[in-house]
């Protein structure tokens, strides 16, 4: 379900989607023509929704989920898009000594092939999740759009947990995200963001068993969270799913490999 209205009195636009890519989307734009603001909603509206059409491997009909159930049979061959994303993916899994796996069960799993831009899985139980990684995507394609359109303040958010904050706050010079303990719902962090994206990951009491380690097979169970802030939302996304798995010790390590403004662990 899709939601929007125009607050004249602010000048700000808020357009909303109940459940998409899993979660709730919200977006905050900024500025005093409304035909122009709800022409731009349609638009990402229209490409938040492709995107999970494409990257979803709950939908049946998705992309992604033809790929998880023939590529352990046969190589399959993908659009140009999404094998630009699983190269991306397999770059930054050697770049985060393989925290960040979206096969779960290790990238020499996987054949990839630039001929006819297939892939294959030599193990017909594997399969791909792009959860730790659309959301950032579509972050970084929403701000296209955003840019291309003449948007030059707005807010971005997937459920609390993908943000983007294209300017700044129309009072302020930070748009502020506030991050909470979930266990306590204590403040924990005031982070000011401007032209940048956020990311956090964590264990909650709600999903305490969620992030699988890619080189053990078992779940991440430490009471913590980590939050990224980076100008691409692809790599503050994928960064908190690989920091949230490694060591502390590996942390400043994977970070150096990266341009990021700000990294945090938290133990809750």
């Amino acid at each position: 379900m899709a939601y929007s209205n125009y607050y004249a009195a602010s000048g700000l636009f808020h357009g909303s989607m109940s459940s998409v890519m899993g979660t709730q989307f919200d977006i905050l734009m900024v500025g005093s023509d409304p035909r122009l603001l709800g022409t731009v909603w349609e638009k990402v509206e229209s490409e938040v929704q492709r995107l999970d059409k494409m990257l979803n491997r709950f939908d049946p009909e998705s992309e992604v989920s033809f790929v998880n159930r023939e590529a352990g049979h046969y190589p399959v061959t993908v659009g140009e898009e999404l094998w630009n994303i699983l190269l991306n993916c397999k770059r930054y899994n050697e770049l985060t000594e393989g925290y960040f796996d979206i096969t779960l069960q290790g990238f020499d799993q996987v054949l990839l092939t630039e001929e006819d831009k297939s892939i294959f899985f030599f193990s017909e139980s594997l399969h791909i999740d792009l959860g730790g990684y659309g959301k950032g995507y579509a972050l970084a394609k929403i701000r296209e759009l955003l840019e291309e359109n003449g948007i030059g303040k707005a807010l971005v958010n997937f459920g609390n947990s993908s943000v983007l904050a294209v300017g700044t706050h129309p009072c302020g010079e930070y748009w502020p995200v506030g991050l909470d303990n979930p266990f306590t719902k204590e403040r924990i962090a005031d982070l000011k963001l401007s032209d940048s994206s956020l990311s956090i990951s964590g264990n909650m009491p709600s999903h305490p068993r969620h992030i699988v380690n890619p080189h053990t097979g078992t779940f991440v169970e430490d009471k913590k969270m980590v939050s990224v802030v980076a100008k691409d939302p692809v790599v503050a996304e994928i960064l908190t799913t690989a920091f949230m798995i490694c060591g502390d010790e590996r942390v400043p390590v994977i970070a150096s490999q990266f341009d990021i403004y700000e990294k945090h662990v938290y133990k809750l």
